[in-house]
């Protein structure tokens, strides 16, 4: 199955101004409230989402028809019959909007904050909408990464983009690009699959960037 998911959801400003560290009162505050403005007529975050089976192999795993020969994704893999393969980015009208605003510091500042918080925003209905629709609401919704951890390097978007389709197709349905060092343009997205798991799980758990402003777990250790 497969879905390409426009999102709708906006981040709230006060969210934004949070993440930015501006006081709602001050003049940085009323720039960003002018920028979010802009944003919110042009915001449109693209998922391209598709499920696939699960297989287990001796040593690996395929996903679909795409094999992934490291341990610890077939480890984590191991009790699903199927994943949802995913590719979620805050979208190619924000990104040019965002590269018109280079040469004000403030401004490029405040910007990739809206970015970023548009590609959060509009996570959690997606994850909703797999963990009810695809999961049929069973179940810890969990998270594998290309790049989150050396256990599944980012080497390995290259995999993911194949299981979506291939880098074309990707390119086609969500504008993003993946470069040679495998990062993603637009830079505020994200990839990997979701699964389910019989606790809760985050990568996080298993990196040790304590300072990540991203951190959705405490550090575990290996």
């Amino acid at each position: 199955m497969e879905n390409l998911i426009i999102g709708n959801t906006h981040p709230e400003l006060s969210v934004i101004l949070k993440y930015l560290h501006f006081d709602p009162d001050g003049e940085q505050a009323e720039v960003a409230e002018e920028l979010y403005a802009e944003a919110k007529m042009i915001a449109a975050p693209k998922t391209l989402l598709k499920t696939v089976p699960v297989t287990l192999t001796e040593e690996t795993v395929m996903l679909g028809d795409i094999e992934i020969s490291y341990p610890y994704v077939r480890k984590m893999l191991q009790d699903n019959k199927f994943v949802a393969a995913y590719v979620s980015t805050c979208g190619t009208e924000l990104e040019n909007w965002s590269l018109a605003k280079k040469g004000d510091p403030l401004e490029e500042f405040i910007a990739d904050a809206i970015k970023l918080n548009y590609l959060y925003a509009s996570q959690k209905p997606f994850r909703e909408y797999v963990k009810n629709e695809i999961f049929d609401k069973t179940g810890h919704l969990a998270a594998l990464n290309p790049g989150s951890l050396d256990l599944w390097p980012i080497s390995e978007q290259k995999q993911l983009f194949r299981i979506l389709g291939g880098e074309e197709y990707v390119k086609e349905k969500t504008g993003v690009v993946l470069a040679e060092s495998f990062l993603m343009n637009p830079t505020k997205s994200t990839s990997g699959v979701l699964f389910i798991s019989d606790v809760e799980y985050e990568n996080c758990e298993l990196c040790p960037r304590l300072t990540c402003p991203n951190r959705r777990a405490k550090f575990k250790g290996a």
